[in-house]
């Protein structure tokens, strides 16, 4: 039995040896560390874990400042912003959008933007925004193709409002310096009294009380005659030699009247004649004493009487004629 125990002993040494000496692979059982390549799924071991990418990027923001320009002045400020998680650029444009109102489409083009960042668009030179106005729409595509993600708080768009740019004013031409202020003309003195000529009323006469006389108060004017009162039908003559200017007809008023030229200068009006009774015609020549009516009331007349009135400078011609009392000639021609 002694000499056996050696061979058992040497059996079970090239045993263990056999074992020890097995290549890794051959094993059957426990943990094996995986591969550093070639793995079919999930995360490799010891590498960084990535964070998965939004599919689509975000319009956060866009403003036009101001929102309303003129024409042909200053361009608005356009600022925006884009996010995309994952993501560090994309490719974005501007595009103005015209409306009812006119305007001209127009496209900006900005290349790659980066993202989570507020971005001012730059104005190409020579830029010019027709009046009108305008929907300011953002536009983004990022590196998977997704195109902007528009939300209800921030929407990608705005709003713009040309204004027509104001008309030139017309220059205007310098005003001459206001010519001196011309006197006004003096009207015609009256002639003196002459003692020349007739008396008007041809039969019985008188002057009248205060209400008769040049001067008296009328409603809303005054009294520009001298009334000489006679009986119905007493003959009315020419004082003196001239023209007859007017014959006419004013129903509230003078009733028929004579209007005379004479040739010193003066104008005589003779009112209140008889209905039927002038005998003269405008541009009829008449000597002194020619008869021109009888004493009448037509018009607005309390009783039969002349009213008699001298002009200088015509008779109600332009307003260099003038009115003048009538009862110092009266008085002379009477005697």
């Amino acid at each position: 039995m002694v000499s056996r125990i050696p061979s058992v002993v040497g059996a079970m040494t090239a045993l263990v040896v056999g074992v020890l000496a097995a290549p890794a692979g051959a094993s059957t059982g426990g943990a094996r560390v995986p591969a550093t390549s070639g793995g079919t799924g999930g995360a490799e071991y010891g590498q960084p874990v990535t964070p998965p990418r939004d599919p689509r990027p975000v319009a956060t923001s866009l403003r036009v400042r101001p929102g309303s320009v003129t024409e042909g002045r200053s361009l608005p400020r356009i600022t925006f912003r884009i996010d995309q998680k994952g993501v560090r650029s994309v490719r974005a444009r501007i595009v103005l959008w015209p409306g009812r109102s006119g305007g001209t489409l127009l496209r900006l083009d900005l290349g790659r933007v980066r993202t989570a960042r507020t971005t001012t668009v730059k104005w190409p030179k020579g830029t010019r925004l027709r009046a009108g106005s305008y929907t300011v729409r953002l536009h983004a595509t990022g590196p998977g193709g997704g195109t902007l993600l528009r939300r209800a708080k921030a929407s990608g768009r705005a709003t713009l409002r040309v204004r027509p740019k104001p008309r030139p004013k017309r220059p205007t031409s310098p005003q001459p310096a206001p010519a001196a202020p011309t006197p006004p003309a003096t009207p015609p003195s009256a002639p003196p009294a002459t003692q020349s000529g007739v008396f008007p009323v041809q039969g019985p006469w008188s002057f009248g009380g205060d209400g008769a006389t040049f001067g008296a108060a009328r409603s809303g004017h005054s009294h520009e005659g001298q009334d000489i009162v006679a009986d119905l039908g007493v003959p009315v003559v020419a004082p003196l030699p001239g023209t007859i200017r007017h014959v006419k007809y004013q129903k509230n008023g003078a009733g028929w009247y004579v209007v005379q030229d004479a040739d010193d200068g003066r104008s005589f009006f003779f009112a209140h004649c008889r209905a039927q009774t002038v005998v003269v015609t405008p541009g009829e020549r008449v000597s002194a004493g020619g008869r021109l009516c009888d004493v009448g009331a037509t018009g607005a007349a309390s009783g039969p009487h002349l009213h008699f009135e001298i002009w200088t400078g015509g008779w109600r011609v332009d307003k260099n004629s003038k009115p003048i009392d009538p009862l110092p000639q009266l008085r002379a021609w009477a005697g």
